[in-house]
């Protein structure tokens, strides 16, 4: 078992089953539910995009953990608390963990790929 924790970096997709009608939305709420996680350490994280309704946010933010499969389990875990907090029924979820962006960005373009290649 690794001894060291270091920062990975955890990617969601967040299928929205209960979009806001008010003004704040639901991904604004996840966001700022996940901003108290942040520390000078992990900046600027979190990151996130969201489409004009609301359904789905992508998410973007750091955890501690010893392995990859750690990260993934400490990001569900962090992601569950943070769309308790801010109301979010979700749906579809999908998690990703990496050492560094550009290895997360490496991996949505082979994703990507195979979509279209289907």
């Amino acid at each position: 078992m690794a001894r060291f924790h270091h920062l990975w970096i955890v990617e969601a997709e967040v299928e929205i089953r209960n979009p806001a009608a008010e003004a704040e939305t639901r991904c604004e709420r996840i966001f700022r539910a996940l901003e108290r996680y942040a520390g000078e350490d992990t900046d600027p994280y979190p990151a996130q995009a969201a489409s004009r309704d609301d359904g789905w946010a992508e998410i973007i933010f750091p955890v501690w953990a010893p392995t990859r499969w750690a990260a993934v389990a400490a990001g569900a875990t962090v992601l569950a608390e943070a769309c308790t907090e801010a109301g979010v029924d979700t749906g579809v979820v999908r998690l990703a963990a990496g050492e560094s962006s550009e290895e997360l960005e490496r991996y949505r373009g082979r994703v990507q790929a195979m979509e279209e290649a289907a």
